[in-house]
């Protein structure tokens, strides 16, 4: 038999005893650079992870809905089929308006999404002149600004321009604070100034619109006035007489004709907010302008968070009477304490497994495990901050998870040091004997709980970016705590422990003597131990089908979403109405801290994993922070009652911030297929049943209903006789309804648009219309209807598109008290049904929380091959035996039964994040198997028989297989109720509790069962 690795020839150990005022010099050394790290380690809530996706925005000011979607949509969505590491292009486009999400695939490295988001702005510069005249497109490759602190300003007293001006001095004099990033202005409106004409006036005069057009930019043109250049110097002339207000303009006399006509004769003028509106941003009920400010990349948020209260704290003593100034969103404020919590956490977590430490090992030793605490701390903060990962929800985590875990290899060395003590050796031999004897398998097995992190770290997808600390900081942790077991604890060991220690062998406790009498008869009885544990594993694998999945739990934060969807033809004036209504509701609630609504748009991203609303009239979203996490299961059940009782008619949706990349409604379905009524109608079919089921509340639809239309039916021979034409008329019933933008007028140091329209009387009635004037050619003014005739109609207000085709999303919530995958599941079999039935080319996706889920979960489960060769080629190096491998890895399901106990009685959900706590786990499983099997073949080439080499070694290290069980399970506690880490917590402390004793039962009787059949006696001789 070959004889094991052991690293005998450098004793690393050794060389540590021999340089004792070196390493003690390194110790301090490492220790400061650990506290300065910790102190300069970036905060925040959540970890960054890139959002893959841009948006691009086209413009086709006239165009109809088909139009627009052939002549527009359609060539940029080909043109962007062509980016690289595309996922797939989905479009909203409405009349004259089309919207294009470009979508990367999950795996597209975070890396190179800046460069595929400078080819998609190529990409439309290469397609516009191929676009019809006057389609104007934009990108938004910066859909993932994150704005965490949002003030907002209310003002009695002052004009909104007066307000708007304020705000913008205060943003320009925060753009000097350390990693300040952006700001952004929300609900400002802008501000026209209006001249409305009465159309029957205006006919009855003789006046065209066009002549008014004409004199007012004649009056307001800017052209150069020349220079009057000397001898001497050069003097620069100009024109008086630019309009500046609407004082300036009331004063204009029109020159049309021969005539002269005071412009005030034939309109109003006045200064009104410009349509289409801007969105509108009200605080507490108020109408506001909002400072929404983000911080820098990379940056403290903590110390951002302080220098930006600070400097906000000035600016509030300084503003005017009148001008109220409220935090509405404050980021740091919520990191500081997230961070303090986890760092609370941390704490009693480094309590619990000294507390285990001491209580297991003795004073002495257990100070010697306790001092390598924060050794490997300091150490894992200097590497966290190399690798330029900061404080925040995953990371904290892995720390908490690491240390139940760093501890392993300082108690297996510090047992190591106190048993050859007890068998009479020197403090420096146990010293040195450790590493002899155990730092190979102690370097495997980290090695191999390293590996069961590895698909958290190379998980190409954006659940995997979130998690990714989770790998890193664990990796350096546990490398670490090598480095300080094999270095630092001997040295340690050898300051601390006593000189002689009695032995107590004689003295076993009564639990090391039961454990020897269960460990016989498992011996004894080998094949039916076996076939309890696979009994007992076919009927956790069995369980599991009755545990509820989940993606990501829903977040810990006060704050509300309260989403309100109008019929898609709505005015924001009517959104504005309903909002108004749901204001007041909230007005003097018990559980309300505070609330902010966004009317015309939904929430400006506060909060990275946020599923962010598109500008639209008909959409309004609030936020409505409670004023603790219960009260805001209160008010969401509240909220819930008071929308189906009295908002019947609109969409609606209240849902809690999101962990983890966003999903939005947790239960979706995509309707596809080549003919957009059809997938109308299956999709209607679609929401019917999801309706008629318990298990879904709010059902909708992402199409709206078809809306009114007007359409001027022209009769081209009557128009060209007249010498009008359809661009004309459309120019003209623009200008009528709509407004025509004639001209500006320089306001200090802003343009104003100067728009003539009807007055709101005429502008508001079909009647109009006919009754409408036109010029000629001739100059004659005739009648509209002469040439045209208005035709009612219907059209669809907006065509959803994905990869090309029309789709259609039906979208619902879970029912109270239900998970969105368990809702899902139970109706795969009407979808599916209903899916058999669809005709050739159209098809039904599921989308939600179920596919995101997927994705993620796919991510994973694709590095498990990658994972397991690692893990076996490791597991090889230190057993060198197929069957030693074999056994090693068959330990890790035996786990299972653990993680159905604990998380199946207590309704904890089977999420990514719990995924991930049992692919870690396995190898914590794999790492102790293989403590144990080693230490047995080392028995057997000591010259021990089979079952004395399995007894000896199971009872040498089942008290270090216990110790850093205990202390990983108990390292835990802290964070099983937390709702993020909770699962995984849960899933780590069943199986981990399982497979212990799984490993020191179990694993004997198989490897007993191994040796017989290798031929190795079983019995002493």
């Amino acid at each position: 038999m070959n004889q094991r690795p052991s690293l005998r020839t450098f004793n690393l150990s050794a060389w540590a005893l021999d340089h004792q005022s070196l390493m003690a010099f390194f110790m301090l050394l490492l220790m400061t650079a650990g506290v300065i790290s910790y102190e300069h380690l970036p905060r925040n809530e959540d970890p960054a992870f890139t959002i893959k996706t841009a948006v691009v925005t086209a413009r086709w000011p006239g165009a109809d809905v088909a139009d627009s979607v052939s002549l527009m949509t359609d060539p940029l969505e080909k043109k962007l089929q062509e980016t690289p590491y595309l996922d797939y292009v989905q479009s909203e486009t409405r009349a004259g308006q089309s919207v294009i999400f470009v979508n990367l695939r999950d795996d597209t490295p975070p890396a190179a999404v800046a460069g595929i988001w400078y080819q998609v702005r190529k990409k439309m510069q290469d397609i516009a002149p191929s676009l019809p005249a006057g389609v104007q497109t934009s990108v938004n490759d910066e859909f993932d600004d994150t704005f965490g602190t949002i003030y907002g300003f209310t003002a009695e007293g002052y004009t909104p321009r007066e307000l708007r001006d304020r705000v913008d001095d205060i943003s320009r004099s925060l753009m000097s604070l350390p990693d300040m990033g952006k700001t952004s202005l929300l609900g400002v409106q802008e501000q026209n100034i209006v001249i409305a004409f009465s159309p029957a006036q205006l006919a009855g005069m003789g006046l065209d619109l066009q002549q008014i057009t004409d004199a007012l930019k004649a009056q307001n043109a800017v052209e150069p006035a020349g220079v009057l250049r000397s001898d001497r110097d050069n003097i620069a002339l100009r024109v008086s007489g630019a309009l500046t207000t609407e004082q300036s303009l009331r004063a204009v006399t029109l020159h049309i004709a021969g005539r002269y006509i005071p412009l005030t004769d034939v309109a109003t003028i006045s200064r009104q907010d410009a349509e289409p509106p801007s969105p509108v941003f009200r605080v507490n009920g108020k109408p506001a302008i909002g400072l929404a400010i983000s911080m820098a990349a990379n940056g403290n948020m903590l110390s951002f968070g302080k220098a930006l209260n600070a400097r906000m704290d000035d600016i509030s003593a300084r503003l005017p009477h009148g001008i109220e100034m409220s935090k509405v969103a404050d980021q740091p404020a919520v990191v500081s304490q997230a961070v303090s919590g986890f760092i609370r956490v941390l704490i009693e977590a480094v309590v619990i497994v000294l507390a285990v430490s001491f209580v297991s090992l003795g004073t002495r030793a257990g100070l010697v495990v306790a001092a390598a605490i924060p050794v490997v701390l300091a150490m894992t903060f200097t590497g966290m901050s190399l690798a330029g990962i900061g404080l925040q929800r995953i990371s904290l985590g892995a720390l908490i998870i690491a240390l139940g875990l760093l501890v392993d290899d300082a108690m297996i060395t510090v047992e190591a040091m106190v048993s050859r003590i007890e068998a009479g050796e020197s403090k420096w031999r146990a010293a040195t004997y450790a590493f002899e004897t155990t730092a190979f398998p102690m370097l495997t097995g980290t090695l191999v709980m390293i590996a069961g992190f590895i698909p958290v770290g190379f998980a190409a997808s954006s659940a995997g970016e979130y998690c990714y600390s989770l790998f890193a900081v664990v990796c350096i942790a546990l490398l670490c705590s090598w480095l300080v077991a094999i270095l630092f604890s001997p040295l340690m060991g050898l300051w601390i422990l006593p000189e002689k220690q009695a032995s107590q062998g004689g003295k076993r406790s009564r639990m090391m003597g039961f454990y020897q009498r269960l460990l016989n008869q498992v011996l004894a009885h080998r094949g039916m131990t076996i076939g309890v544990a696979c009994l007992l594993l076919g009927l956790a694998v069995y369980a599991t089908t009755f545990m509820q999945g989940e993606f990501f739990p829903a977040s810990d934060r006060p704050e509300l979403l309260v989403s309100l969807s109008l019929p898609a033809n709505a005015s924001q004036a009517e959104t504005a109405r309903q909002t108004a209504r749901l204001e007041q509701a909230l007005q003097g609630n018990p559980y309300v801290d505070h609330f902010s609504s966004y009317v015309g748009s939904g929430a400006v991203r506060f909060y990275l994993p946020m599923d962010v609303l598109l500008n639209d009239e008909n959409t309004a979203q609030l936020v409505v922070v409670a004023k603790s996490l219960d009260d805001r299961d209160k008010l969401s059940a509240q909220l819930d009652s008071l929308l189906a009782r009295n908002f019947s008619d609109i969409i609606t949706r209240v849902s809690p911030l999101e962990l983890g990349p966003p999903v939005g409604w947790p239960v979706k379905y995509r309707v596809s297929g080549p003919a957009y009524d059809n997938v109308r109608q299956i999709a209607q079919h679609l929401a019917s049943v999801l309706g008629s089921s318990p298990l879904t509340r709010e059902v909708n639809l992402t199409a709206g209903e078809p809306e009114r239309l007007i359409t001027l039916q022209v009769n081209q021979t009557a128009a060209r006789a007249a010498g009008v034409s359809s661009e004309s008329l459309a120019a003209l019933l623009n200008t009528v309804w709509s407004g025509s933008v004639v001209t500006t007028v320089r306001d200090k140091n802003r343009l104003t648009d100067v728009v003539l329209r009807a007055n709101d009387r005429e502008r508001l009635e079909v009647c109009t219309l006919s009754g409408l004037m036109i010029t000629s050619a001739t100059g004659q003014k005739i009648p509209l209807s002469q040439v045209a005739t208005p035709v009612w109609g219907i059209d669809d207000p907006v065509v959803w598109r994905r990869q090309r085709l029309p789709f259609i999303t039906v979208q619902t919530d879970s029912a109270a008290g239900l998970r969105a995958e368990a809702v899902s599941q139970q109706l795969a079999p009407l979808v599916s049904s209903l899916r058999a039935s669809l005709p050739a080319g159209y098809q039904i996706e599921e989308g939600g929380a179920v596919a995101e889920s997927d994705k993620g979960n796919s991510s994973v489960f694709a590095v498990l091959p990658v994972t397991l060769l690692i893990m076996m080629t490791l597991l090889m190096i230190q057993l060198q035996r197929f069957s030693r491998l074999l056994l090693a890895l068959l330990m890790a399901p035996f786990g299972l039964p653990g993680i159905v106990l604990a998380m199946l009685p207590t309704g904890t959900p089977m999420g990514f994040v719990a995924l991930l706590g049992i692919i870690a786990l396995a190898g914590m499983i794999i790492r102790n198997a293989v403590i144990l099997i080693s230490e047995a073949d080392n028995n057997v080439l000591a010259g021990m028989r089979g079952d004395e080499a399995i007894k000896a070694a199971a009872v040498h290290r089942s008290r270090p297989i216990l110790l850093t069980a205990c202390a990983a399970i108990l390292g835990m506690v802290p964070i099983a109720e937390q709702v993020f880490w909770g699962p995984m917590a849960y899933a780590i402390i069943g199986g981990l509790l399982v497979a212990t004793f799984v490993t020191l039962t179990v694993l004997p009787a198989a490897l007993s069962l191994v040796m017989q059949r290798e031929k190795i006696p079983v019995e002493k001789m």
